[in-house]
């Protein structure tokens, strides 16, 4: 699976609009994705690809460890996703009811901003994410 991810994470880029790319030839090997922590005490690191999504339009893969569950939480940005490796579940909160997606790789999903939602990485393995915002995009949970 491994040897595939430059693939689908080409195949994913598809999905942006083209005011988003720059015109210029970029490339970022996969091994010098700097990956960073966004929450001290959580285990998922964000790479970023292009833009600063704290600042403005941007693509970004967040990389969490096999069967970790993150807590609810919400965005400041719309996105979109695209799952790269792993099984990925995304659960809207609809009402006070949760309803739980379940995204092999190659799947993809919307979130609107300010919508508390939850995810978790459902394969014992890693899972990769790639992350699509065109406004500022923090994370944030309730208070």
């Amino acid at each position: 699976m491994a040897n595939c991810f430059p693939l689908f994470a080409l195949a994913a880029l598809s999905f942006i609009p083209g005011r988003v790319l720059a015109l210029e030839d970029s490339y970022l090997p996969a091994d010098k994705i700097p990956f960073v922590a966004e929450v001290p005490d959580q285990p998922h690191r964000l790479g970023p690809l292009w833009g600063e999504r704290a600042k403005g339009p941007a693509g970004t893969l967040l990389k969490v460890p096999g069967n970790w569950h993150a807590p609810v939480h919400a965005h400041t940005a719309d996105y979109r996703a695209v799952v790269i490796q792993g099984l990925w579940a995304h659960w809207q909160m609809d009402g006070g009811e949760a309803t739980k997606v379940e995204l092999p790789p190659g799947s993809y999903w919307t979130q609107k901003a300010n919508e508390m939602h939850d995810d978790a990485c459902l394969s014992d393995t890693e899972c990769v994410i790639l992350l699509i915002n065109e406004t500022p995009y923090e994370t944030y949970f309730p208070k």
